[in-house]
């Protein structure tokens, strides 16, 4: 009896086994057939064209990207999201120019721009008034004491605040106080020794582009700059002037207002219980244009195709949409090419402060987004031992003959670098599937961010099965019996337990 038993215990298990098998070999199968390698040339050739310019935000070529994404989205069957009536999404944008002169001077001190300070917004013109010295500029300061028509000075940041992410969010909040208590302008000594003074004039020196933080595009109409206090020791000369008056003067091009488009479709899960969850299938879809000196025609060697970065990624999720068109998984599924990632992750920003299906309804982003690659058996999943989903990566990637491995460069902090971490910030678990990276050597900077990133220079059988595994990797996650969650401890785990309510 007991043999009996045992036997037919055995007999269960292996039918069962014997029927993943079969299933797991029914997906690759199907999958294969449904995205087959040319369409995945066709799309990245297209995309990573040098008609398209290198997809800068704002452009035209951009746009036309945006129509070939949503007119896929269309014919392939995919919906719109519920409640809107257009796969786009406008993101209202401000471009930015960097002033043709400025000058900042205070009691017997007289500072350069660039050298010494760089211009925040783009508020022009010229002021004198009296400084007032406060020691970060706080709500609270700023509300205790009068400021009205001074000029504050104060530290960058807040208390405890040491990443430039962090400086960075708090002066848009700073400026903005200090407007609404009435001061005249806004000068912060940057003294962050993590985030390089060149890199900080290189980047706002320039043209740069940022979200409005209205449809209006309103911008607080007091001037904002950051001085440079790491070359010199600010601090206690502006606690001596203090109370002496000071002039300000910025010059040049204000901003301009454009909109740039996320694309985004939808597609209901086939579970009832289920379909209520959705997972978020994205790869950011621009570049960075063009560089050139204006004085030549435009040729491919000034064109930045980002074939790699992230034509292949816009390729996946288009691959995604035709497969889960024919076969639903169980959870509703949203597709979405974002723009403005090279600009500081700006269309996905958006979508998450403006989500088109409430946040707390995304249960899990699976983005997919490269440098490159310098491994060809590999997939580098970017949050590899982050979330519950290792399983259904790591299965996925060997089902197309392929390894998933985790970051292999962490003092990189790639994680933090693509649009996924928009939506982990809120506490939705959010991997980064990317292409075979090891390590950041020669080859991966031979293509990153260069124009030598074009689309004949890629290896489109390893790329096909790359995208193939991205879309099983999907289907897993989307029929799991419980949407996958972060791992205990994770720093991103506090979120996702706020957000959707969970207890651990």
């Amino acid at each position: 009896m007991k043999r009996t038993t045992s036997f037919l215990l055995f007999l269960v298990i292996s039918l069962q086994l014997c029927s993943l098998v079969v299933a797991q070999s029914d997906y690759t199968e199907r999958i294969k057939e449904i995205i087959p390698q040319n369409q995945v040339e066709f799309n990245i050739y297209f995309l990573a064209a040098d008609e398209f310019l290198g997809r800068d935000t704002g452009s035209n070529e951009l746009d036309i990207a945006s129509r070939y994404i949503a007119t896929w989205f269309q014919t392939k069957g995919i919906g719109m999201v519920p409640g809107h009536d257009s796969y786009f999404q406008n993101v209202p944008f401000q471009r930015f120019f960097s002033p043709e002169e400025a000058s900042f001077a205070a009691g017997d001190s007289v500072f350069i721009l660039n050298q010494d300070f760089v211009a925040m917004n783009s508020v022009r013109g010229e002021l004198d008034a009296e400084i007032i010295f406060l020691e970060y500029a706080s709500r609270t300061e700023l509300n205790e004491v009068d400021v009205e028509g001074k000029i504050v000075v104060a530290e960058a940041g807040l208390p405890g605040q040491t990443s430039p992410q962090q400086l960075f969010s708090t002066s848009q909040q700073k400026i903005e106080w200090a407007a609404e208590a009435g001061a005249a302008g806004l000068v912060e000594l940057f003294t962050n020794p993590q985030f390089p003074w060149q890199f900080l004039v290189n980047f706002l020196g320039g043209e740069r582009i940022a979200v409005m933080d209205n449809e209006t595009g309103e911008e607080t109409d007091i001037p904002h700059l950051w001085l440079n206090s790491v070359r010199h020791n600010l601090k206690p000369h502006f606690n001596t002037v203090s109370g002496t008056m000071a002039s300000l003067s910025v010059l040049g091009p204000e901003s301009e207002k454009f909109y740039s488009r996320n694309v985004v479709g939808f597609i209901e899960g086939t579970d009832d219980n289920l379909k209520h969850e959705h997972i978020l299938l994205s790869a950011h879809y621009d570049h960075i244009g063009v560089v050139s000196n204006h004085l030549e025609p435009i040729t491919s060697e000034y064109i930045y195709n980002g074939a790699r970065d992230n034509a292949v990624g816009t390729a996946g999720v288009l691959a995604a949409a035709k497969y889960f068109s024919k076969h639903p998984p169980k959870r509703s599924v949203i597709f979405a090419a974002w723009t403005g990632e090279e600009r500081g992750l700006l269309g996905s920003g958006y979508f998450a402060e403006n989500p088109m299906i409430p946040l707390e309804q995304i249960v899990y982003n699976l983005n997919i987004d490269g440098a490159g690659y310098n491994d060809t058996t590999k997939v580098t999943v970017i949050g590899l031992g982050r979330t519950e989903a290792d399983d259904e990566m790591m299965l996925a990637a060997d089902s197309f003959g392929l390894e998933a491995i985790a970051d292999p460069v962490p003092e990189q902090n790639l994680f933090d670098r693509s649009d996924n971490v928009q939506f982990a910030r809120r506490g939705i678990p959010a991997p980064t599937y990317s292409m075979g990276l090891t390590a950041f050597d020669d080859e991966i900077n031979y293509y990153y961010h260069q124009v030598t990133d074009e689309p004949h220079t890629l290896n489109y059988e390893y790329i096909t099965a790359y995208i193939r595994s991205f879309v099983l990797a999907a289907q897993k996650i989307a029929d799991r019996a419980e949407a996958p969650f972060w791992l205990p401890g994770d720093v991103y785990e506090q979120a996702g337990i706020e957000l959707f309510g969970r207890e651990r």
